[in-house]
């Protein structure tokens, strides 16, 4: 079993997080998310027309068209944009029996942790929002930086300036 977000989902996030990041209210066309995101421009529109229709972002057609969040980022989750772009989070099948786990008792042996696990990931994107997720992002941004300037001045020969 492979536990992971589709490309759409990613390219969503990414999307969003990019968006995030502008000032409240400043348009972006899709072609400028696809150069800014580095995602294919024709999944652009497609991304953009889910996020809308789920209320997630705001668009206006036309030459000064775009698309901008349509609240604030504090007040979107990582769960409605990954299920505005996949649909509801659900366990597809049991794990031992599918034919004792759809509302039968007793359910299989793993049916009690199963249903934990799922419920705790759903709660944790539930509880992490667009602003949290932006915020950790810039974050490893500047880690990366520093372990990059770090290795630098190793390769150069000297030692790091702490920052």
């Amino acid at each position: 079993m492979h536990l992971s977000l589709t490309k759409r989902s990613e390219y969503g996030i990414r999307l969003m997080l990019y968006m995030a990041s502008l000032s409240r209210g400043e348009r972006v066309t899709a072609a400028d998310l696809a150069r800014a995101c580095e995602i294919s421009s024709g999944n652009v529109p497609t991304i953009m027309n889910l996020l809308s229709r789920s209320g997630l972002l705001l668009c206006l057609p036309g030459r000064n068209g775009g698309c901008t969040l349509a609240r604030n980022p504090e007040d979107i989750s990582m769960l409605e944009i990954i299920e505005s772009l996949e649909g509801r989070l659900e366990i597809s099948h049991c794990l031992l029996d599918s034919r004792r786990c759809n509302d039968h008792r007793p359910e299989c042996a793993l049916h009690a942790a199963w249903s934990h696990g799922r419920s705790a990931a759903i709660n944790a994107l539930d509880h992490t929002s667009l602003s949290d997720t932006l915020r950790r992002e810039r974050e490893i941004a500047k880690l990366a930086a520093r372990r990059e300037a770090a290795a630098a001045a190793r390769r150069a020969g000297r030692a790091p300036t702490a920052s």
